[in-house]
């Protein structure tokens, strides 16, 4: 059977793309539109972040406080965006359908944020020591 494409249930008709009950269609349109609004910005800070976090890495080996507060603000704000923007390849999108491709995506934004937390921590750590 074939599913929708929002929310992966199955369809009564393969003529169909979305739910007939729910508003999976409206929601659907939603999205693509958000995303095709924001994914030049969403891709520009992802490359600002990356490139940031591979910075403070590095600068985390000759200055672990300073490297470390680096990437733990890189991390914030991509876990920030991440969690303000959940977009994701299209592959995920045809496996995985848009609302649980939005909800892993959010899941790996938390995980972001709990990495943030962890070089913030050992920034304090090597500034005590």
């Amino acid at each position: 059977m074939k599913k929708c494409d929002y929310c992966s249930k199955e369809l009564e008709s393969y003529h169909l793309q979305y739910c007939k009950d729910n508003n999976c269609e409206e929601l659907a349109l939603a999205f693509y539109k958000k995303r095709r609004k924001t994914e030049k910005t969403f891709g520009v800070f992802n490359i600002i972040c990356i490139l940031a976090i591979m910075a403070g890495l590095i600068m985390a080996v000759f200055v672990p406080v300073t490297g470390n507060i680096i990437v733990a603000c890189a991390l914030v704000v991509l876990g920030i965006v991440i969690l303000a923007l959940p977009f994701a390849p299209e592959s995920f999108y045809q496996k995985h359908k848009i609302k649980k491709t939005t909800t892993i995506v959010r899941i790996f934004g938390a995980g972001v944020l709990a990495a943030a937390a962890f070089f913030a921590f050992l920034a304090f750590y090597y500034s005590t020591k």
